[in-house]
C-alpha cells in the first residue's frame, strides 16, 4: 500500500464524506482537514476519486508519502504500519 496524505483548506464535509464513501477502512482523520489515505493508487487517482481535481468536493492537496517522521499519538503510528504491510 502506499500513504497519502490529503491536505484540506478546511474540514470540508463534502471531501470528508467522499473519504468515507470511496476509501471507508482505509482512512484516518489527524486534524482539521487533514487525513492520511492508504491506497494502490497515484495521486491522480487519489485527486479524482476524491472530487478534488474538478473542485465538485473541495478543494485540498494531495501528497504521497515516501518517508515519515514526526510526534504523533500512538493510534497515528499504529495505523500506518498496519497499512504498510498490507499488501
Amino acid at each position: 500500500m502506499t500513504l497519502f496524505a490529503i491536505l484540506g483548506h478546511n474540514d470540508d464535509p463534502k471531501l470528508a464524506a467522499a473519504l468515507a464513501r470511496h476509501f471507508p477502512n482505509d482512512h484516518l482523520r489527524i486534524g482539521q482537514g487533514q487525513w492520511l489515505l492508504a491506497g494502490k493508487n497515484t495521486t491522480v487517482d487519489v485527486s479524482n476519486t476524491l472530487g478534488i481535481t474538478d473542485g465538485s468536493n473541495g478543494s485540498a492537496i494531495v501528497v504521497s508519502i515516501s518517508s515519515y517522521y514526526g510526534r504523533a499519538s500512538a493510534n497515528v503510528w499504529e495505523w500506518m504500519k498496519v497499512k504498510l504491510s498490507a499488501t
